[in-house]
C-alpha cells in the first residue's frame, strides 16, 4: 500500500556562526576605541593634605599656566565652556556628569581660575570639585 502521508520534517534552524562572527568583531571594536577614548594631559598638579579620589563620570576641564582652557582634551575658551555647560545643564539628570573636575596648573592665574569657577557656578553646577597632587605624592618626588 502507498502512504499518503508525508513526513514531518524538523524546521530548519539558522546557522548563527555569522551572527557571533559579528558579535565578536564588534566586541573587539569597543574594547579597542575604548584604549583610545581614555587619553589625558599630565598637569602638575598643586599638593592639598585634604586630596582624595574621585570616582564616578566627570567632566574634566584643565586651565594651563599660560591661560588656556581644555574640556576633556579638547581645546575650548571660556565662551566655549559656556555653551558646553549650558548644554549639559539641559540634559537629563542620568546623562550629566557626576563631577566637574576642575585642574588647574599650580603657576594658573588666579582670575582665570576664578573666571571658571564661577562659569560653573553661574551655570547651577553644585559637583565642582577643584583637583589636587597629593602630599604624599610630593614627599616622595622630593626625597628624590
Amino acid at each position: 500500500m502507498i502512504s499518503f502521508t508525508r513526513k514531518q520534517s524538523r524546521p530548519a534552524s539558522p546557522d548563527i556562526t555569522p551572527l557571533l562572527d559579528v558579535v565578536f568583531i564588534l566586541l573587539i571594536f569597543f574594547v579597542i576605541s575604548a584604549v583610545f577614548t581614555a587619553k589625558g594631559m599630565d598637569m602638575e598638579l598643586p599638593p592639598a593634605e585634604s586630596a582624595q579620589a574621585v570616582s564616578g563620570k566627570s567632566m574634566e576641564i584643565e586651565l594651563h599656566a599660560n591661560g588656556d582652557l581644555f574640556c576633556d582634551t579638547a581645546p575650548i575658551t571660556l565662551l566655549d565652556l559656556s555653551h558646553i555647560l549650558e548644554n549639559t545643564a539641559e540634559k537629563p539628570l542620568a546623562m550629566q556628569p557626576q563631577h566637574i573636575l576642575l585642574k588647574a596648573a599650580p603657576e594658573a592665574k588666579v582670575e582665570s581660575f576664578l573666571r571658571v569657577v564661577d562659569l560653573v557656578r553661574t551655570h547651577a553646577f553644585s559637583n565642582l570639585i577643584i583637583a589636587t597632587g597629593s602630599k604624599k605624592a610630593e614627599l616622595a618626588e622630593s626625597s628624590r
